[in-house]
């Protein structure tokens, strides 16, 4: 574009990324997470509550139809 211009010398090639930090932890330990959300559907009792599961899917649902119209104006561009 600019013959004129020197060109830059390549840089040299980077070497391999080492892994970062530690290895990851095994699976069981990421469930305190899994069980705490289950637990938000449990009743007192310790049952899983099938009312506040409805009422929450419901919710998402309601909250899908309200922003799946903003969402799909965006992909048509």
């Amino acid at each position: 574009m600019y013959p004129d211009r020197p060109r830059r010398p390549m840089p040299p090639p980077r070497p391999p990324h080492p892994p970062m930090g530690r290895p990851r932890p095994p699976m069981q330990q990421q469930s305190p997470v899994k069980q705490n959300l289950i637990n938000q559907f449990r009743d007192s009792e310790g049952n899983l509550d099938i009312d506040k599961i409805t009422h929450t899917a419901q919710q998402v649902g309601k909250l899908y139809s309200q922003v799946s119209p903003l969402f799909s104006k965006f992909k048509k561009k």
